[in-house]
């Protein structure tokens, strides 16, 4: 079985990829894509940090909470008449609503099963890119907050 952080990862990816979503809107795994050779508008969802602290700061506790940190980076074109930032605002409405309505990650499992204890909104870095094309991207930083064995990540405690 996958990790908890694993699941939390691919149901958020599934939460930006759903019914609702920005028209043309395509979602990846990673930042490796060029943003002038990307499908635009686009989110990419990435984790940097994911720190794990025993319940209770017991040495030997059964339990660890871990705090991941998501990065969620938005991309989207401008044009003459609507400027790069003002185009990633439905991006950047659409990963809030997302990520704080469903902030604990519940599975479809019956009866579901929360994979994530909260979630908490961090910086959001501006990148804006001239060329030909004109290009903006918000790199949003979020703590997803959850619970694992120590002895099993794959086991939600």
């Amino acid at each position: 079985m996958a990790s908890i952080r694993e699941q939390i990862i691919l149901a958020v990816i599934a939460l930006f990829s759903g019914a609702g979503a920005p028209a043309g809107l395509t979602v990846h795994r990673e930042r490796t894509r060029p943003i002038e050779s990307d499908s635009l508008p686009a989110i990419l969802v990435y984790c940097d940090d994911d720190a794990p602290v025993t319940l209770l700061k017991q040495q030997f506790a059964p339990l660890v909470t871990r705090n991941l940190i998501l990065h969620v980076e938005c991309r989207a074109q401008g044009s003459t008449t609507n400027p790069p930032d003002a185009a990633l605002d439905p991006l950047l409405v659409w990963v809030t609503q997302q990520l704080t309505q469903n902030e604990k990650f519940p599975t479809s499992a019956v009866p579901p099963v929360n994979l994530g204890n909260g979630v908490e909104e961090g910086k959001t870095t501006w990148i804006s890119k001239e060329g030909d094309q004109l290009y903006a991207a918000a790199a949003m930083e979020w703590t997803v907050k959850y619970r694992t064995s120590r002895l099993d990540p794959t086991l939600r405690t």
